[in-house]
C-alpha cells in the first residue's frame, strides 16, 4: 500500500501536456494478500487529489485486515512516503533537505520490507565511507523518523534503527578566548567600531544581522534582532526575531551610538553612505585593524579570523568559560534546533555532570 506518482520523471513539456487534459497524476497500489502472486490494485487520483490519496490509503492501511497484511508487506519506500507527506508544511529548505536524505535511504532500503531489516546492515550501512558525518546522521534520523511513524500508525512493530548512533567528528570553529575577545574589543579605533565588535562577540549575531538593526531595536536593555535567512537555511529559526539581553559592558556603547537618533536609523550606519548602514566587509575591516592594534605589544600575538568568528566565540566562552546551558546559547544564536549548536559547539563544554549534580546536591541539602 503506497501512493505513487504517475508524472515523476517526465519531461516539463509532457507534464504540462497532462496537465491540459487533467490526466490522472497520483496512483494508490496494493495486493488483495501477501506474496508476490497476490493480485494487485490500483487506483488513480487527479493532480489535485493528492491529499485524498494518502487519506485513502491511510483508512485502508487502518483496517484490521489491511493491518495484518502490512506488517510483512510495508516497505520503507511506503514508510519514508508517508512521513515527508505529513511534513510538507515545513519551510522550502527544509522539505529539500528532507527528501534529499530520504533518497540516501531509498537507495539503500527503499524497496525492502521493513520488517527483514537489521539493525547490523543499518549501522554498516550508517558508517559508510565517503559521505560527511553529519550527512550520515541525517540520513538515518530521517529513517528513523520514518519507522517510529510508521510504529505509531502501526504499519510496523520494531525499530531497527533505535540503538544506532552515528558520532561527528567535530570541526573546530575559529574562536577566541574571552581574553583576546576583551583586548581586540579595547583596541579598537574608536567608539563605533568597539560597539560594533561587542556587539558581534558578546552576544553572537551573525554580520549580517549585525548590519540590520536599527535604533529602535534597543529597549530597555534588550536587543531586538532580525533573524537573517530564516526561510532558505534549514539552520536558522524560522521565528522572525529573537530578543537577547545586553551585556551590562556593552549596554552603555549601544545606548552612546543610539544617542537621540530616530528610530528607523540604522545602528550601524555607514560611514561614506548617507541612509545606508555599514558594508559586509566593514566588521572584517574594524576586526583586521583591531587585532593589528592589539597586538602591537602582546608577545603572544592574536590570530586574524573573519568576524564570523566572532560569533563562534560568543557560542565557545558561553559553554566553555561562563557554563551557559546549551539551550540558552541556542536562542541567542538563532539556531533552529538546540542539536545544531551540540553538533556545532557541544564539545566545547567541558562541565560533563559534575557542576550539576553539586547543585542539586546543595539544592538538597537546603531542603534539608
Amino acid at each position: 500500500m503506497t501512493v505513487h506518482d504517475l508524472w515523476k520523471g517526465l519531461p516539463k513539456a509532457e507534464i504540462a501536456e497532462r496537465r491540459t487534459k487533467n490526466a490522472p497524476r497520483w496512483q494508490r497500489r496494493w495486493r488483495e494478500g501477501t506474496g508476490r502472486d497476490a493480485p494487485q490494485r490500483k487506483q488513480s487520483y487527479k493532480e489535485h487529489q493528492k491529499a485524498q490519496a494518502y487519506q485513502d490509503d491511510a483508512a485502508q492501511i487502518g483496517r484490521p485486515q489491511a493491518r495484518a497484511l502490512a506488517r510483512g508487506s510495508i516497505t520503507v519506500n511506503t514508510l519514508l512516503d508517508r512521513h515527508l507527506a505529513s511534513k510538507r508544511d515545513r519551510a522550502p529548505g527544509t522539505i529539500t533537505a528532507d527528501a534529499n536524505h530520504a533518497r540516501h535511504v531509498r537507495e539503500a532500503f527503499g524497496d525492502r520490507v521493513v520488517s527483514t531489516l537489521d539493525t547490523t546492515e543499518i549501522e554498516i550501512w550508517s558508517v559508510r565511507e565517503g559521505v560527511a558525518a553529519e550527512t550520515r546522521k541525517k540520513d538515518v534520523e530521517i529513517m528513523r523518523a520514518a519507522i517510529k511513524r510508521g510504529i505509531t500508525d502501526k504499519l510496523v512493530e520494531d525499530d531497527p534503527t533505535e540503538d544506532i548512533v552515528v558520532k561527528l567528528r567535530h570541526k573546530e570553529r575559529p574562536h577566541y578566548s574571552s581574553e583576546q575577545l576583551m583586548a581586540i574589543i579595547n583596541a579598537a579605533r574608536d567608539d563605533f567600531d568597539r560597539a560594533l565588535l561587542g556587539t558581534l562577540g558578546l552576544m553572537g549575531p551573525r554580520s549580517g544581522e549585525a548590519r540590520s538593526l536599527l535604533v529602535g531595536d534597543l529597549r530597555a536593555g534588550h536587543l531586538s534582532v532580525l533573524n537573517g535567512g530564516s526561510g532558505t537555511d534549514t539552520t536558522k529559526t524560522r521565528d522572525s526575531r529573537r530578543v537577547i539581553p545586553v551585556p551590562a559592558l556593552l549596554l552603555p556603547w549601544l545606548t552612546e551610538l543610539a544617542g537621540d537618533r530616530p528610530k528607523s536609523d540604522w545602528m550601524f550606519p555607514s560611514p561614506r553612505r548617507k541612509g545606508a548602514p555599514i558594508a559586509k566587509q566593514y566588521a572584517n575591516q574594524a576586526l583586521t585593524r583591531a587585532v593589528a592594534r592589539a597586538n602591537e605589544d602582546r608577545e603572544e600575538k592574536i590570530p586574524r579570523y573573519s568576524a564570523h568568528a566572532l560569533r563562534h566565540t560568543f557560542a565557545a566562552i558561553s559553554l566553555s568559560e561562563a557554563e551557559a546551558d546549551l539551550l540558552s546559547v541556542s536562542q541567542a544564536l538563532g539556531h533552529a534546533r538546540p542539536s545544531i549548536t551540540l553538533d556545532r559547539y557541544g564539545h566545547l563544554s567541558k562541565r560533563g555532570l559534575a557542576p550539576l549534580m553539586a547543585k542539586i546536591d546543595a539544592l538538597v541539602r537546603n531542603v534539608a
